[in-house]
């Protein structure tokens, strides 16, 4: 069902009601984050270049670091789940922290 922000005429918009994703899907969501923070331990001591490429790449950012391939294939993964869109914002802080490491 559709919802019709107030306001103007000019400013309304229309928007699809947001429902978080299920506690057993964000649990297995979760799970894979903290695996892929593992893995990238594993594949570098310095992960500050994967960290800097998965959020320039989450904000859009038009030339996000260079990554060598392995590297490249955790970003991938982080982006993957990150990027969901069903996430409540809790549940979306709570996948950073557990990539990010804050």
């Amino acid at each position: 069902m559709w919802r019709v922000r107030e306001g103007p005429a000019w400013t309304r918009s229309y928007s699809w009601p947001v429902v978080p994703i299920a506690d057993d899907e964000f649990q297995s969501l979760l799970e894979q984050v903290l695996d892929l923070h593992r893995i990238a331990d594993e594949v570098t001591r310095e992960k500050t270049r994967i960290h800097a490429n998965v959020r320039a790449r989450l904000s859009w950012d038009r030339n996000p670091p260079a990554l060598p391939s392995e590297q490249r294939k955790v970003a991938d993964e982080a982006i993957e789940i990150l990027a969901k869109p069903r996430l409540s914002s809790s549940q979306y802080r709570q996948l950073q922290r557990a990539f990010f490491g804050k």
